[in-house]
């Protein structure tokens, strides 16, 4: 029934990163059309005490992982492992709890469901009685590896059959382009799937500020095997010959895959050169990050959507990133940055150099990604399309 006021849930238990400013947002723009929405999150989440959302924050949810950061090694492995499982298990028992007492129309899941801890507890949502319509967003159709090893993507029986599970059961899927559609088909067979807008990274950005004089590459997020760090590495070795003013900055949580160790030696032997930020980033301290860029890299080698690509248009930095996924159809190659083929390293070095000598070129660039980001990306733009979805499969529609 178009126009009637419905009742909305957003589920995402990290504490902190992306996938919950990511919820935060979308929370928002569903409740910017006037429906009664819900975000559940953790307890103590970075969010809490922000004003001027339109959605209601309902925190209650126990944290898998309270403080990401560089995971340990030996027996405090196991042991860090087995406390999270447990905290996990809290996590989605709360979950099912809050979903089926809500009285909700409709759940849409964010959640991360690369372990199969956390896809058996979707796939609980959807498979136990009395439940609501349940939705997801689905950031990547293929699990991505986070351990150690060459492998971009994990391979896992007992996760793989999860999610062929969890996915052919929603009620919904939406994901963030077309490629990604046909790589959800792919790996999982008949999926009701969408395609909806990922959305801008206001709540993160701020107001974009001007370009300044420093040469500044900017990799920003979690130092994973397939985002590519290792190529950018090599691709700076051959801009630092051209381009003595060049410098890089590496910010975000280590990652086990990315070989940290690695990464820190190599960027010793640059101190002058090279900044590390081998942590999570604060809210905070995001808006200044990326004003001391002139351009943002995104090297991926796998992946559907970045949320550091929206992040750098709306901050109104060009980007240059590689022909994966979405990435190829979010970046406006010679409007809004530079595509380039992934694993390409000489392609990569020449793409970003081309920025880093023309503070013109990354500053329109940068205006166009901005304005791109304010037109098409916005969060009431997303809301009002992922209601639409809604109602083509809901018993009762949402409006």
């Amino acid at each position: 029934m178009p126009g009637s006021r419905r009742r909305l849930a957003v589920v995402e238990s990290a504490p902190k990163g992306g996938l919950l400013q990511y919820a935060a947002q979308l929370a928002d723009g569903l409740a910017a059309s006037g429906h009664d929405v819900e975000l559940i999150t953790a307890r103590d989440n970075e969010l809490l005490g922000m004003s001027g959302g339109h959605a209601r924050m309902r925190a209650v949810l126990v944290a898998a992982m309270p403080n990401p950061s560089e995971p340990p090694t030996g027996w405090r492995y196991l042991v860090r492992r087995a406390g999270i499982a447990v905290r996990l298990v809290r996590a989605i028992a709360r979950t099912l709890w809050e979903t089926r007492r809500g009285g909700y129309d409709a759940v849409i899941l964010i959640d991360d469901l690369n372990v199969p801890l956390a896809a058996a507890g979707a796939l609980l949502q959807v498979a136990l009685p009395f439940g609501p319509r349940t939705a997801a967003i689905c950031h990547e159709p293929r699990p991505r590896n986070r351990w150690a090893g060459e492998e971009l993507y994990v391979e896992s029986r007992l996760l793989n059959a999860l999610l062929r599970s969890l996915y052919t059961r929603l009620d919904l899927v939406m994901v963030h382009g077309e490629r990604s559609r046909d790589e959800l088909h792919q790996a999982w067979g008949p999926v009701r799937a969408a395609v909806i807008p990922h959305g801008d990274q206001g709540l993160v950005g701020g107001l974009p500020r001007p370009l300044g004089e420093s040469e500044c590459i900017l990799f920003f997020g979690d130092w994973r095997r397939a985002k590519g760090l290792p190529e950018l590495l090599q691709a700076f070795e051959v801009i630092e010959q051209r381009r003595p003013a060049a410098t890089l900055t590496i910010a975000g949580t280590p990652s086990p895959d990315g070989d940290p160790a690695a990464v820190r030696a190599w960027a010793a032997r640059r101190r002058d050169r090279v900044e590390i930020i081998d942590r999570y980033v604060p809210l905070e301290d995001v808006p200044d990050l990326f004003a001391q860029a002139r351009v943002v890299a995104v090297p991926y080698l796998a992946g559907s959507q970045s949320g550091v690509l929206h992040l750098a248009m709306t901050a109104g930095r060009p980007v240059v990133g590689t022909d994966v996924g979405e990435l190829a159809t979010t970046i406006i190659d010679g409007v809004t940055g530079r595509i380039v083929p992934a694993g390409d390293v000489d392609a990569l070095a020449s793409a970003l150099e081309e920025v880093l000598a023309d503070r013109e070129l990354a500053a329109r660039w940068g205006t166009a990604g901005r304005r791109r980001a304010e037109e098409e990306l916005s969060w009431e733009r997303v809301g009002r399309r992922v209601l639409e979805e809604l109602d083509s499969v809901v018993a009762r529609p949402v409006g």
